[in-house]
């Protein structure tokens, strides 16, 4: 008998303590993938490098399935065209988002010194097609950059405001 009453005194001091440890499954040490990004744009993170006074920062923010973004810049001439494209630093990849210059829904992108563009967007283009699950895991793992694309009827190709590959880039990075 006195094994099976130290063995319910035992059992009614572990309950309290079994729920105490509880399983720790609820994510909290777990960190939520990163939602918020910036990218810093300078004609030095081209490939290759380019020449120019133009500077810009992006803001991407993941709100489920799209990407709002603001394009701030300064010193930029003829944007044409802005865009997510996928590869690392110091590689040219392909566009895989369009942020502004394209049309619909994406605005035109303006020029000089302020908002290059702002919108949300979800929608991935490119061949082959990715998804946007596939961009986003880009994202994250610094496998994608911004490039904002310059150029007007008879520049001179490398000058600034004529760099129809791409003027101002930043590699895409957690915020």
């Amino acid at each position: 008998m006195n094994t099976v009453r130290a063995l319910k005194f035992a059992l009614v001091l572990l309950i309290p303590v079994a729920f105490a440890c509880d399983d720790d499954d609820d994510d909290n040490n777990t960190p939520e993938p990163a939602t918020n990004f910036t990218a810093e744009l300078s004609g030095a993170n081209e490939v290759p490098a380019v020449t120019t006074p133009a500077t810009g920062t992006a803001t991407l923010s993941v709100d489920d399935d799209e990407i709002t973004y603001t394009i701030d810049v300064t010193d930029l001439q003829n944007a044409l065209v802005a865009h997510i494209h996928i590869a690392p630093a110091g590689v040219n990849g392909p566009v895989r988002l369009n942020l502004c210059g394209t049309g619909d829904p994406q605005p035109a992108c303006t020029s000089g010194t302020g908002v290059l563009a702002t919108g949300t967007n979800g929608t991935t283009v490119g061949d082959p097609p990715i998804t946007f699950d596939s961009l986003l895991s880009a994202m994250r793992t610094g496998g994608a950059y911004v490039n904002v694309h310059t150029s007007v009827a008879d520049c001179t190709v490398g000058q600034p405001g004529c760099n129809p590959a791409g003027e101002i880039r930043g590699q895409i990075e957690e915020d």
